[in-house]
């Protein structure tokens, strides 16, 4: 037994970290880059770039497609083409056939075929429910890492009882107390951050491991709350049984739109429902929320007589409360500078736990004055390794096969996430095989190369496929190009000072 709260906070604060430290990490690093999600699919998809639209015409080429190949559904959904998704995307709920999902030009209203990637979505999707195992139980993995990495911020507060003095303290590439003074830094600068994106990202799936309260009162009929939760708004009861009808053309929709709200706001998306009938309603929505509890403003509107039926937006306590988790953690609202601060939150979250990680190992390697060869110890360096290099390895050749392949075969299958899993795991095997003296270097100088060239390789292979003309062009680009840059020139400046800390800290020791 431990002789005080602080030294077993202290030893589950250690073992928490490092059972789940490498799923915390790749989950905290794909969340971050989550951000930014739709620059990373305009990254990836550059023909949206050329795409040159406006709004009225994006709704209204819209509309015409549902009409005409959506008369005989339950519901349209149409989430309208605006600048940082620059396409139209219809889903027509049928009566027989499930969802029929489209992606339109919102200019023709013809179908767009874009090259086949799952850009930004599939490092979004990853960070929530996995790869590779059924949705349910990949977010029931990620609830309980989100549990852990909460026990260990609590744990960590705990433990470091002069955590916030010693966040004035940062001894620089002296020996392992330069690594605590570290962790404890980046762990102190975000530590609101990192207990908020904690706890809303465990509240979001509050369903999946505590279903009781849901079953209780909805019974078999469970979906009825997330329909509920979902709905756009409260208006009135539809009157009698649908009935086959008329609906108020597009040009009408759009001149209500614009009479109620003549600022003429950009429209996030519009959802008919029971479309052509005597009950059908048409929601529309704002595309910016500046409230945190996802309520933009919305307009109910008839779809027989285009009478307004609602302006307001839904005052559920409920709906509020689940709004805001869940807008807490999207920062949906999040204008640009807080969208960076939040950005630089995230990877001082990856920093934490990256040198929580190292921390662990360098401890038992200075009690290892024997040098006795400890498989946990290698192992743990070697998964140390494997993903707080690798996953940012995986996650560049991610984005060289999008540039090197996929936008030259455009009809082809696409190769990217199997290029991403398949990099991860030449990592992983190849790090078990490394001296320990080269192992950090070798994967360092391979991520740097990797970084440092990615905007010539990337304004050369737009250059050579005709997606921009002249490099002013290429400023549609240049965000994502630029940050990887930036991290490469980190890891150098890591990879310079490697050596400088492994020798001081073991000189100390060896004394």
């Amino acid at each position: 037994m431990y002789k005080s709260v602080r030294q077993s906070m202290a030893w589950l604060h250690s073992w928490v970290g490092l059972l789940l430290g490498w799923l915390l990490f790749t989950i905290f690093l794909l969340g971050t880059l989550s951000y930014y999600k739709d620059n990373i699919n305009l990254w990836m998809q550059p023909e949206l770039n050329q795409t040159h639209f406006t709004q009225e015409q994006a709704i209204h080429s819209a509309l015409e497609y549902a009409a005409k190949h959506g008369k005989e559904s339950q519901s349209w959904y149409i989430q309208v083409a605006s600048e940082d998704h620059p396409v139209n995307q219809i889903f027509i709920q049928t009566k027989s056939e499930g969802f029929i999902f489209k992606t339109l030009n919102p200019n023709t209203g013809q179908e767009s075929h874009l090259s086949p990637t799952q850009g930004g979505d599939f490092l979004y999707n990853f960070h929530f429910q996995l790869f590779g195992f059924p949705i349910l139980v990949g977010r029931l993995i990620v609830c309980f890492a989100a549990f852990i990495m909460l026990i260990a911020l609590i744990s960590g507060v705990i433990t470091h009882k002069k955590i916030f003095t010693d966040f004035f303290t940062l001894r620089t590439f002296k020996s392992q107390r330069s690594w605590l003074d570290f962790h404890n830094v980046v762990s102190v600068i975000a530590l609101p951050f990192f207990l908020m994106i904690t706890f809303t990202g465990l509240a979001i799936f509050f369903y999946l491991y505590l279903p009781l309260g849901i079953e209780k009162y909805y019974g078999n009929k469970s979906l009825d709350f997330f329909n509920e939760l979902n709905a756009s708004s409260q208006v009135k009861d539809k009157q009698g049984l649908p009935q086959s009808s008329n609906m108020i053309d597009v040009k009408e929709i759009q001149d209500k739109i614009s009479k109620n709200w003549p600022n003429n706001p950009i429209i996030g998306s519009i959802e008919v429902k029971d479309p052509f009938t005597t009950v059908s309603q048409i929601v529309v929505k704002q595309k910016e929320d500046k409230s945190i509890t996802l309520t933009p403003p919305q307009m109910v509107l008839s779809g027989v007589t285009g009478e307004v039926i609602s302006k307001s937006v839904d005052k559920s306590a409920v709906k509020k409360v689940y709004g805001a988790i869940y807008g807490l953690h999207m920062a949906p609202f999040a204008q640009p500078l807080l969208r960076i601060a939040l950005f630089i939150s995230g990877i001082l979250g990856c920093l934490m736990i990256a040198s929580g990680l190292l921390l662990w190992t360098l401890k038992r390697q200075l009690k290892n004055k024997s040098n006795i060869f400890h498989f946990g110890h290698y192992l743990v360096n070697r998964l140390n390794v494997s993903f707080i290099v690798g996953l940012p390895v995986s996650i560049l050749a991610y984005f060289y096969s999008n540039r090197i392949y996929t936008l030259s075969h455009m009809t082809s299958p696409n190769l990217e996430i199997s290029t991403f899993f398949y990099v991860w795991l030449v990592v992983l095997i190849t790090a078990f095989s490394l001296s320990e003296k080269y192992l950090w270097q070798v994967y360092l100088i391979i991520f740097i190369l990797l970084s440092l060239i990615f905007p010539i390789v990337n304004i050369s292979r737009l250059l050579s496929l005709n997606y921009i003309a002249h490099l002013s062009d290429y400023l549609e680009y240049i965000g994502v190009d630029s940050v990887i840059f930036i991290m490469g020139l980190f890891a150098l400046f890591v990879l310079m000072k490697i050596k400088l800390i492994k020798h001081q800290v073991f000189k100390k020791y060896a004394k």
